[in-house]
């Protein structure tokens, strides 16, 4: 790969889930891209869209030193980007080491907490009239004696997804029908994480789910935003996006953009909203702070280079984008929409052609393009593969195996 040697190059940590959607949107420009990464036997790690890939072991003391190593031998400073709470959570805890060595352009420690942190959060939510689901914070065991007052379902999550949150292998989130289902779980979640937050589970469905995509520059204004909605999760209600559109829904970005500002927001972040399909009324789920998000390379795709906008403003150098500006696109996530559509057909009846309609636009994939040909090959045997399995069982009438929380490819 040739990379113009002028132009600092970016470190993504890591290049797993969100950090491959970065790495898309940045290779066209010729910037040098290292990428890290725990996981040496997971899909990215074929890609070659970096100059580099660097494995360290999941420990905070050889990642730090690999990192400051990477920045001490790279011609000029790289710009850092984060992908998930975990690495947020390290960039804080060694935040003086890394803007020594690294540009990285995040909120104050305290202000990322605050929106990472669901204890935290809920202050400044109550000062700032933001409409959320009913919720109960978990900070102790004994806390879960309040769920008494909550109307089921409801949904549990974690405050941070920490590094045991996501070594355990648990989903996003729990929903519960009942409080039986929740207390007999309880014990289980909380001796892997004990800060959990408790929510009343908002009506509706994947495609009530709406989420706002921002970087707010070192001058705290917002530079780029981009607004979507998802049409399917994996696991479905509580998972990760599979699929998702372009959408124009003025109230998500304003609200997006009134939080962020009203919390002195910089850098990366996002915000996820429900819509009540009963009421029309719009809750914040979840924020993101310091982070790209999943399913980013949606707005690439749709002309908003969020990473290259962020990559520029921290550097000081201006790139003009080459992206197209496109209305009703849609991205999937190849492996997860399987998975999705499956269980919808299984649970719903949703049939192929339903399927078809629900994804028209112009479409995009998470692995499948014509740069990264190691990895679209890869993912094209896969699906061949998965495709053919379930072709086989349906012509001899055997049901699919569940399938299982975490979706390893």
């Amino acid at each position: 790969m040739k990379n113009h040697v002028s132009l600092p190059p970016v470190v993504i940590l890591d290049i797993t889930y969100s950090g491959y959607g970065a790495m898309r949107s940045l290779y066209p420009y010729n910037i040098p891209i290292y990428g890290f990464t725990f996981d040496e036997n997971h899909t990215e790690t074929k890609s070659k869209l970096a100059k580099e890939i660097i494995i360290y072991s999941n420990d905070g003391n050889d990642l730090l030193e690999k990192l400051v190593s990477l920045a001490k031998r790279c011609k000029g400073k790289p710009v850092l980007i984060l992908t998930n709470d975990a690495k947020v959570e390290f960039a804080l805890a060694n935040l003086d080491i890394i803007q020594t060595h690294f540009h990285l352009n995040i909120p104050t420690p305290a202000i990322t907490e605050m929106l990472i942190d669901k204890i935290k959060l809920m202050d400044f939510i109550n000062l700032h009239d933001i409409k959320i689901p009913k919720s109960l914070s978990i900070e102790a065991y004994a806390d879960i004696k309040d769920i008494a007052n909550f109307k089921f379902p409801v949904i549990l999550k974690p405050y941070v997804k920490s590094e045991k949150w996501y070594n355990a292998g648990l989903s996003k989130a729990f929903i519960f029908d009942n409080r039986v289902d929740l207390l007999n779980m309880f014990p289980i979640l909380y001796n892997i994480e004990n800060r959990l937050v408790i929510q009343e589970f908002i009506p509706g469905g994947d495609s009530d789910i709406y989420y706002c995509l921002v970087y707010y520059g070192k001058d705290a204004k917002c530079k780029a935003a981009f607004s979507g909605q998802k049409i399917r999760q994996w696991k479905i209600l509580k998972g990760s996006t599979a699929s998702t559109r372009s959408t124009d829904i003025p109230y998500i970005e304003e609200e997006t953009k009134r939080i962020f500002d009203l919390a002195g927001f910089k850098g990366f972040g996002s915000i996820e909203f429900k819509k009540n399909p009963q009421t029309g009324e719009f809750y914040m789920i979840e924020p993101t702070a310091g982070r790209i998000d999943f399913q980013e390379y949606i707005a690439t795709f749709s002309g908003v280079n969020i990473p290259l906008i962020g990559y520029c403003d921290q550097t000081g150098i201006t790139i003009i984008p080459k992206e197209k500006i496109r209305s009703n696109t849609v991205y999937i996530d190849e492996i997860f929409e399987l998975e999705s559509a499956k269980e919808y057909n299984r649970l719903y009846g949703l049939t192929f052609g339903e399927w078809l309609k629900s994804v028209k636009g112009r479409k995009c994939f998470r692995y499948m393009n014509l740069t990264d040909h190691s990895i679209a090959i890869k993912i094209g045997l896969l699906l061949t593969r998965r495709l053919a399995g379930l072709f086989v069982r349906s012509l001899i009438g055997k049901k699919p195996q569940e399938p299982a929380d975490q979706v390893e490819y």
